[in-house]
């Protein structure tokens, strides 16, 4: 895909302090359940494309989300399609312990089947943001007639099993004068 995965240093925030004021976006940005379901409950055809899984040194920011320290981590970035319509951009980040115990060789199968399917995987609390994709290359998969000044929202949380730790940040491809097309 890209050189380095695009950053998702977004100003993140409780689910309580964002204002979407579309019910649409807010069904999608506020369910706890698993992302993976809702998709394929609201289409006839999901699907999972991968774009890439490569091992990066782990950052300072990194180590702080996970609260260790790891050498490296696994970033996978993958789009949902529903219906073939690109619907949501993830970039999962695997520490080396959830690769190796719990979901390495994953290929095109959606991680929120795994995380989900498991009880006793941890969830942290959802952030969620709203961020402009001006400055992203979020465009290369939104809809053709999306605006490179358009408002996207993303959402992201922890998932925790023993010493397994893995962030899923998930990006709605649409903004908000799309979101009924996607729905």
């Amino acid at each position: 895909m890209f050189e380095h995965p695009f950053s998702i240093d977004f100003c993140w925030q409780s689910t309580d302090k964002l204002d979407c004021p579309s019910t649409e976006i807010a069904m999608l940005l506020f369910d706890q359940g698993s992302l993976t379901s809702l998709l394929k409950a609201r289409c006839k055809h999901f699907r999972v494309k991968l774009l890439s899984e490569r091992w990066l040194a782990a950052s300072s920011g990194h180590n702080k989300v996970f609260d260790n320290q790891n050498h490296r981590v696994l970033c996978r970035e993958v789009l949902l399609y529903c219906d073939e319509v690109a619907t949501v951009y993830a970039q999962s980040w695997i520490t080396e312990a959830a690769y190796r115990d719990e979901v390495g060789e994953l290929g095109e199968t959606p991680l929120g089947e795994v995380l989900f399917s498991d009880e006793s995987w941890g969830r942290s609390e959802l952030e969620v943001c709203n961020f402009n994709g001006q400055n992203t290359p979020i465009s290369c998969f939104t809809l053709e007639n999306a605006q490179a000044s358009q408002s996207f929202y993303a959402r992201r949380r922890i998932f925790t099993k023993g010493q397994s730790q893995i962030m899923v940040c998930e990006v709605f491809l649409f903004g908000e004068k799309d979101a009924i097309k996607c729905t």
